[in-house]
């Protein structure tokens, strides 16, 4: 805990940054911020969960894949 008070009590005193540090750019993602309701059965719900699941993902995530994927197929076929 001392080396991290040492660090904070220098970042404090304006030495945040070394001459050798790198800089390093980071694209930073829109926050979600639309949330849908979708109704699905039991069983669909559990298919869901098994595909997220066998992906490592969760099933909120996979169905938000699934969502934005077939509208990027409806806009490149409008194109």
């Amino acid at each position: 805990m001392a080396g991290l008070d040492k660090e904070i009590e220098r970042i404090e005193q304006g030495d945040a940054w070394d001459k050798g540090d790198e800089v390093v750019r980071v694209e930073v993602k829109k926050p979600l911020d639309k949330v849908i309701p979708v109704r699905l059965s039991s069983e669909k719900w559990e298919e869901l969960r098994h595909e997220a699941r066998e992906l490592g993902i969760g099933p909120t995530t996979l169905a938000r894949m699934w969502i934005l994927e077939r509208l990027r197929q409806k806009t490149k076929a409008s194109v």
